[in-house]
């Protein structure tokens, strides 16, 4: 009798012990990350960092949830595997409609300056309307911001390339007058390393108005089911500056990542 008892009592505590793993790995969401400073920065043997992944961990934690990270990816790695429900979620999107169709979209904060480069010192741009009539290129696929990607037909001219390096390349032989680059990139790095490059300047260039960035959930996910709930309180913290105050205490923390 006591050792059919003492039986059932291990049982008990096994199917405890496993339910409350169960529920543990319920609680976590995988978030694919790519190195890309100050929005997220990927470190050897260190968890991810970066205003992105700040935003992102306060947004699932006020949810209950905790986030554990992919290794180093590319942005279209992440955007794929997102799209398949291989990760839960992702940090540093902006809208559209066919990212619409495989993930819910919550929003954290706005893009109000971009980083453009030149390689004439007589091109002048400060706002997105000197684009006008001028040659850009952009890596094909990516979306920049709200008013260059809905530009009217005719206004700039975009040259879409595979990559960075080739977008450089086409600006250092005049090919193109502007470079728009959307992944993160060391210029003075580069600059020392290829050659003709040292002309190469970086603008910053207010945008006249600003568009959403936004975290995606894959609707594949397992707890995509929650969207609305995720939308919610995504939605109130954006409006109430907790999503940006918790991007600058980031900052602060953390001014080497900035110029």
């Amino acid at each position: 009798m006591l050792l059919r008892y003492l039986f059932a009592l291990l049982i008990i505590l096994f199917t405890a012990q496993t339910e409350a793993i169960n529920k543990t790995e319920n609680q976590a969401l995988t978030m694919c990350v790519a190195h890309y400073p100050p929005h997220q920065i990927v470190l050897p043997e260190q968890p991810p960092i970066g205003e992105n992944i700040a935003a992102t961990t306060y947004l699932f934690k006020k949810l209950g949830f905790t986030l554990r990270f992919t290794q180093d990816n590319s942005f279209w790695r992440c955007l794929a595997m997102l799209k398949a429900g291989k990760v839960d979620i992702m940090s540093g999107l902006l809208d559209a409609p066919e990212r619409r169709e495989f993930s819910h979209l919550f929003v954290y904060g706005s893009l109000n300056k971009k980083l453009f480069y030149v390689n004439k010192q007589n091109i002048n741009i400060s706002t997105f309307s000197d684009l006008k009539g001028l040659r850009v290129a952009v890596l094909r696929g990516i979306k920049q911001f709200k008013q260059f990607d809905n530009a009217p037909k005719g206004y700039l001219k975009k040259v879409y390339v595979s990559d960075l390096d080739t977008a450089f390349r086409v600006l250092v032989a005049g090919k193109v007058d502007v470079v728009i680059s959307t992944d993160f990139f060391d210029l003075e790095k580069y600059k020392s390393q290829v050659d003709g490059t040292q002309e190469i300047a970086e603008v910053i260039v207010k945008l006249d108005d600003s568009s959403l960035l936004f975290t995606a959930l894959s609707k594949k996910s397992k707890v995509a089911h929650l969207a609305p709930k995720f939308t919610e309180l995504s939605n109130t913290l954006y409006k109430n500056g907790k999503f940006e105050q918790v991007m600058n205490e980031f900052k602060i923390k953390h001014p080497e990542y900035y110029h």
